[in-house]
């Protein structure tokens, strides 16, 4: 299981007439990453600096932080490290400064782009995603709320319902609990529900406010 932001987050730092705006997103690739990245710059072109970090991966092992003409060390990789403080990934942060004509000092900078960052991942909340089977369940109408039930019970979501001719579910349950899962759905229905599992992927399990 991994952590990522729950969405777009924001947030303003003031340090001795400096400005810190901090935004936050979630992303998967290096290429969203670096698009969310560059929209910031094209909208705050009049801002001072622009330092960035971000984390992706399901083990959170490829990182970039960049420092943006900020003195080496003081942006990027605080903002880096808020983001693995947070037990977070698959997230990327940028946070643009308008400089207030006060030096900060390279503890005051490392300081403030972390403080921004952070308030920024705090407000967009958490998303957990887990290794999840996607299935496809089919059963009558009569047994929705049974079904219903039994996915809830263990961790699953429902993807996609369709009540055309009965009841078709896609799901996704923990891969972990898997196997649990159908016994118990088998047991709970009698064997009158048709499951197929259709593919084994990540998916958001549960967001966190």
């Amino acid at each position: 299981m991994y952590f990522t932001v729950g969405g777009d987050g924001t947030a303003e730092v003031s340090v001795k007439h400096s400005k810190f705006i901090a935004f936050c997103s979630a992303v998967a690739t290096d290429d969203e990453a670096e698009a969310f990245v560059k929209a910031i710059k094209k909208r705050y072109t009049d801002a001072t600096h622009a330092p960035y970090a971000y984390l992706l991966g399901e083990r959170a092992d490829k990182s970039r932080a960049s420092d943006d003409g900020e003195p080496s060390g003081t942006s990027g990789i605080p903002i880096l490290e808020a983001i693995k403080n947070s037990n977070l990934t698959n997230t990327v942060v940028v946070v643009v400064r308008y400089f207030g004509g006060i030096k900060l000092g390279t503890g005051g900078l490392a300081r403030a782009y972390a403080d921004a960052a952070l308030a920024a991942l705090s407000s967009a909340g958490r998303a957990a995603f887990d290794k999840c089977a996607v299935c496809e369940l089919c059963c009558d109408y009569s047994l929705i709320s049974t079904l219903q039930n039994q996915i809830y019970a263990f961790g699953g979501i429902v993807k996609n319902a369709d009540y055309t001719n009965g009841a078709t579910l896609t799901v996704a349950v923990p891969t972990a609990r898997k196997d649990a899962f159908f016994t118990a759905l088998a047991d709970a229905t009698s064997g009158r529900v048709t499951a197929k599992e259709l593919e084994e992927t990540y998916c958001e399990i549960k967001r966190e406010a």
